[in-house]
């Protein structure tokens, strides 16, 4: 079974009315997706640190109980596990007010195994930040060197780090280690200054990433660009946006698993290899099915690509997850039984 890795950070969201505390809930969009991917079934490991305290145990248990593993979270003493303190303004902007403190020894965490195809997952503050990112894009740039599908889901907060240009370096850099790069309309806005997710596609990811998808919650719609082509859908929001987020990620990635999805299918490398075999056969005088013959057997996969109907059909189980999270109140999936 191919396995998903995701890095993320470990945060406790506490929800307010006014003054008076609603609700608290692990937070932060990469923990969320690895939780609801755990809970449809699929195996899932999760990186990052959670201080041994009250607040780390409850998040711990969480993704036990959503049956992600934990085995890979550095466990620190010396620190607190972060709560995010979040009220609403009239308009329903959400003011985040944070508290927690990591320990020196940052992102001490034992590496998963990764293995060909498998997916890892990273994005947010998180992947640029300079306390931890030596040590997280270590564990990224060996998950690329063992074949794995690379995920960058690059949004953040603005007040994080107000002046992008300190942090576009490390972006750019994620951006040219992904296979895919999923975005919302805020995080273009935040790193590009525009929302238009063509213009963004076009005139920056497409040099770094081949395959792009954009969850615009604000037409809700979702966009998948693939080199020249380009697939959208239609997706149903309910109250929950930052859930109709999560799913619509869950979905992507659960979607990539079911059609059998890979780095080689995503790469374009066998079109690439055909044709060079084409021009081979034009110059030797070779026949191309000669050619073909010395390939062990696996010419086959030379024509490997992923087509609009592959993409139509990762946009629309996304668009099913997106809906289906976002009428909840936590963003969580039913569990599926084994």
């Amino acid at each position: 079974m191919r396995k998903i890795i995701a890095i993320g950070e470990c945060v406790l969201d506490i929800l307010f009315d006014g003054d008076v505390p609603r609700a608290s809930l692990p937070g932060g969009l990469i923990l969320n997706v690895a939780a609801n991917l755990g809970r449809i079934g699929r195996e899932v490991s999760f990186v990052g640190e959670a201080a041994r305290d009250r607040v780390g145990d409850m998040i711990i248990d969480s993704l036990k109980s959503s049956r992600v593993s934990v085995d890979h979270i550095d466990r620190y003493t010396e620190g607190v596990t972060p709560s995010s303190f979040i009220f609403r303004e009239s308009d329903g902007t959400p003011q985040i007010v944070r508290y927690g403190r990591y320990n020196n020894d940052s992102f001490d965490v034992v590496w998963p195994r990764i293995d060909k195809d498998d997916i890892l997952i990273f994005g947010g503050f998180y992947a640029i930040d300079p306390r931890v990112r030596p040590h997280l894009f270590e564990i990224v740039k060996h998950a690329s060197e063992r074949k794995a599908i690379i995920l960058y889901v690059p949004g953040f907060a603005p007040e994080k780090e107000p002046r992008i240009t300190r942090v576009m370096p490390a972006i750019l850099e994620n951006f040219e280690i992904a296979d895919v790069v999923i975005t919302r309309n805020r995080d273009l806005n935040t790193i590009f200054r525009t929302p238009d997710d063509a213009a963004a596609y076009k005139n920056h990811i497409s040099f770094y990433a081949h395959d792009f998808i954009n969850i615009d919650r604000d037409n809700a719609r979702l966009r998948y660009y693939h080199d020249k082509e380009m697939v959208e859908t239609g997706v149903e929001m309910g109250d929950n946006r930052f859930a109709w987020s999560v799913g619509a990620i869950t979905g992507v990635i659960d979607a990539m698993i079911k059609n059998d999805i890979t780095r080689f299918t995503l790469s374009g490398e066998g079109e690439a290899v055909m044709h060079t075999l084409t021009q081979l056969a034009q110059e030797t005088g070779q026949p191309v099915a000669q050619l073909l013959s010395q390939l062990e057997g696996k010419h086959g996969m030379l024509n490997e690509r992923i087509s609009r109907e592959t993409m139509m059909a990762v946009i629309d189980e996304a668009s099913e997850m997106a809906a289906k999270a976002s009428r909840t109140f936590d963003g969580l999936l039913p569990i599926k039984e084994s």
